[in-house]
């Protein structure tokens, strides 16, 4: 028992820290504003992931779609897609040092600075790496590249979801001249509670009332 003790000790002290290891699928269900209803679902296959965010607004829906590659606890982009009511509003792909973004029929080609990801991406990477931003990171809505001027923690509080409560992490983005806030449940693998933001004039404020892990439906205990 000893000896069995030392080598599992062993092996966690060589492993890994990650904050919260991806899960290889979830799907997470939202309320937003005025009640609308919205899904986000985050899988993954070997080295490549896929996030989907829908939410259905009044007359027509908007699905946001971005996908890429892990490396470690790394999520690195090859695209992202703004689709309204069926067709592509605006969109964003990424490699070979460059960036090519814009609505549709008026897309541009500019050199990367660095990395970066969308606002529903970025919220998987801060949860896989403990709110810690990649050095150099921007953000995109497909239409714009906006500049990251920091990410503040705010402190910690108590989520209900459902009939049970459970600790989330809060924290502020500061994306140009919007604030982004998000908030991440440990207890449940560090997944997104929440995400608040505005877009277009509108302002969407996602909470968690669902969440499937790798196909099972978990609750806060």
């Amino acid at each position: 028992m000893k000896k069995l003790s030392l080598t599992v000790l062993a092996l966690t002290l060589t492993a890994p820290a990650l904050a919260a290891p991806l899960p290889q699928s979830a799907e997470l269900r939202y309320s937003s504003s005025y009640g609308i209803p919205a899904t986000m679902t985050f899988t993954r296959s070997g080295n490549r992931y896929k996030v989907v965010s829908s939410i259905k607004v009044p007359l027509y829906s908007i699905r946001f779609e971005s996908g890429g590659t892990i490396s470690g606890n790394r999520l690195i982009p090859s695209y992202y897609k703004d689709v309204r009511g069926g067709k592509t509003y605006a969109e964003a792909k990424f490699g070979g040092g460059s960036i090519t973004y814009g609505k549709a029929g008026e897309q541009k080609t500019e050199a990367a600075s660095g990395p970066t990801m969308d606002l529903f991406t970025l919220a998987w990477q801060l949860a896989a790496s403990d709110g810690k931003l990649p050095a150099g990171l921007t953000v995109t809505n497909g239409k714009k590249i906006y500049p990251v001027s920091g990410l503040n923690r705010t402190g910690s509080g108590q989520y209900k979801i459902g009939k049970n409560t459970t600790t989330v992490n809060k924290y502020r983005l500061q994306r140009g001249d919007s604030t982004v806030n998000y908030a991440f449940a440990p207890g449940l693998d560090n997944i997104p509670a929440q995400i608040s933001y505005s877009d277009d004039g509108k302002t969407y404020d996602l909470q968690l009332t669902r969440v499937k892990i790798n196909g099972k439906e978990v609750r806060p205990q």
